[in-house]
């Protein structure tokens, strides 16, 4: 609603104004009436208006100065001068200032007064639409050079490239700058309950964040779990830190942690990447956290994981967690790199099941232990699969169901894919270990369990969509979604366009048949 303020000494032209036209039906309102051009102007100054109707000869400050001033302080302001006969000069002068009409006061009449508002709110419409246009060039070219940045710097710090082309990024970057690496959280859990698409959505809430934080910033993936931003050097950046991570967090729903490491111009850029990287690693020692550079001591030799084993055919459960909690203790305050101790546990588990187990699930092992992340969650589920990998033998050894669990699966979750349902459930229906059933599903089909029951729920909405009249939080209810928003990414995610344009699309060629 376009607000309208209205200045005049004659109390008379004043109420005039105000009572011929019924504001608030045309869509307007009065936000005040004053005597003289000093008082509105002063009510402007925390009271802004859109359009101005103005005597011109009034006592204190007359219409033409009130007219001057009011523009410098919004320029966007359209002015209406009420004049007399005898005013025209100063109508001329009004009309150089910008100003938009003038109306006479002895042939005043409600039709003409509202005929020359609505010219006034045409003209503010046209200005909105040439501004916004204006926004979405400077948008999208600023969004091209954001990706030119993000493009370049990633080939130069992930790929082969050895150079960094003069507007690949940004001009800042000659300066004092804070590189960051950023881990997320829990993504393969994430993945197996909420599926991939999940994690694409959550890794764009946390870019979008950080550009709606940091305009300057550059940020790019790399990984699945990591993301790598620079930003200008602040004078505190770790209170910048903290409030980003916060912020990243609150959008995507996700924890993150972040490892950051100082540069002073673009030879030290990819210098600065591998430290943040470096730094970012002690989360796995020390938990969820903002990690500054830091150099780890060498790692010992004789406390290498396999090295402590007896021979197998000695070792009990009691003896491997006592060697597990005396290797945990002596580097749990770090000394190797996380990648070196995922290693060392995953050469114990080849060293202990490589002639009995499936080489697909002892693959599938060496990932979960991969995905830990912390030294304790390392540990614990090394114990873990020791118990996983030797329960996978005698399930393998017993196979006296002909029907494989696989297709029992897809034919359960075929029946009840609209309804709650996990990975354990359907895992208990077949009889076999969560563990187990995991691989040889995502063996067989391709797919985890999680996206494949996604896959389902979107064909089913889709074929809701176009068959039937329902509303789009009905159709997500009946096709397995609790979150209709959630609902709706997802389904863009999968389709590309939004839930209600997927359905106008599918009637168009419906329509254009009849």
């Amino acid at each position: 609603m376009l607000r309208i303020m209205i200045v005049d000494d004659e109390p008379v032209i004043r109420f005039g104004i105000k009572a011929s036209v019924d504001w608030n039906q045309e869509g307007y309102q009065v936000t005040g009436d004053f005597a003289n051009g000093a008082e509105a102007l002063e009510m402007m100054k925390s009271e802004p208006c859109d359009i101005l109707i103005t005597d011109i000869k009034m006592p204190v400050m007359d219409g033409l100065e009130l007219t001057r001033r009011a523009l410098e302080l919004n320029p966007q302001l359209k002015v209406i001068l009420v004049s007399s006969y005898n005013d025209f000069d100063y109508v001329r002068e009004g009309l150089k200032l910008g100003v938009v009409d003038y109306i006479l006061k002895p042939t005043l009449q409600p039709e003409e007064l509202l005929q020359v508002v609505k010219k006034c709110e045409e003209e503010i419409r046209k200005e909105l639409q040439v501004e916004h246009a204006l926004m979405g060039i400077k948008a999208s070219e600023m969004e091209r050079k954001r990706k030119r940045c993000e493009q370049g710097l990633k080939r130069f710090l992930t790929g082969d490239s050895q150079d960094l082309p003069e507007g690949s990024y940004p001009a800042w970057l000659h300066e004092a700058y804070t590189a960051v690496h950023v881990l997320l959280h829990r993504m393969p859990a994430m993945e197996e309950m909420y599926g991939y698409l999940h994690l694409s959505i959550a890794r764009d809430a946390l870019v979008e964040r950080f550009y709606g934080l940091v305009p300057k910033g550059v940020i790019f993936s790399v990984s699945e779990k990591e993301l790598f931003f620079l930003i200008p050097r602040s004078g505190h950046v770790e209170i910048e830190l903290a409030g980003l991570q916060g912020e990243m967090e609150k959008a995507a729903g996700i924890d993150v942690s972040f490892g950051y490491a100082y540069g002073e111009g673009i030879r030290t850029v990819k210098e600065s990447f591998q430290r943040s990287a470096a730094a970012c690693q002690m989360m796995f020692f020390r938990g969820k956290g903002i990690y500054a550079d830091r150099t780890a001591a060498a790692g010992e030799a004789e406390c290498d994981l396999p090295n402590l084993l007896p021979p197998i055919t000695e070792l009990h459960d009691e003896q491997l967690q006592t060697i597990v909690d005396r290797w945990r203790e002596r580097w749990k305050y770090g000394g190797k790199s996380p990648r070196v101790l995922k290693e060392e546990a995953c050469r114990v588990l080849s060293v202990m099941f490589k002639q009995t187990a499936d080489p697909y699930a002892l693959v599938e092992s060496f990932d979960l232990l991969f995905q830990s992340e912390s030294l304790d969650e390392l540990c614990a589920r090394l114990m873990e699969q020791v118990d996983e990998l030797r329960k996978h033998g005698w399930e393998k050894a017993a196979e006296i169901d002909s029907k494989s669990p696989v297709a029992q699966a897809i034919e359960y979750i075929r029946s009840h894919y609209t309804e709650t349902i996990t990975l354990q459930q359907v895992a208990d229906h077949v009889h076999v270990s969560k563990n187990y059933f995991s691989i040889l599903f995502k063996q067989t089909t391709g797919q985890n369990f999680i996206d494949y029951l996604i896959n389902l729920r979107i064909e089913r909405a889709k074929e809701l969509l176009m068959t039937t009249e329902l509303k789009v939080y009905e159709v997500a209810e009946q096709s397995g979604f609790n979150d209709t928003k959630y609902f709706s990414k997802l389904f863009k995610k999968v389709t590309g366009v939004s839930p209600v344009d997927y359905r106008e699309a599918a009637s168009k060629p419906a329509a254009r048949g009849e």
